[in-house]
């Protein structure tokens, strides 16, 4: 995978389709620069779990705020 830029717009694509956007105008950019640019929905919460449910059930409401957490817009 490489990052690739062109102006504002950032993306991730295959080493091939690299090639191809860069013979088209687009130019390599970091990884760190794509990681920044992501956008992360900011209104997450982190959800309470009381002691008294179970580990199954903590465990699927952890897993629950991790997929929102890193859900991208």
């Amino acid at each position: 995978m490489k990052t690739i830029k062109k102006g504002e717009t950032i993306k991730r694509v295959t080493d091939s389709d690299a090639i191809f956007f860069t013979k088209n105008g687009w130019e390599y950019c970091s990884k760190t620069e794509w990681k920044k640019d992501r956008k992360i929905k900011s209104n997450v919460t982190q959800e309470e779990v009381s002691d008294n449910i179970s580990d199954k059930k903590k465990r699927k409401i952890r897993k629950e705020n991790k997929r929102k957490k890193y859900q991208i817009n």
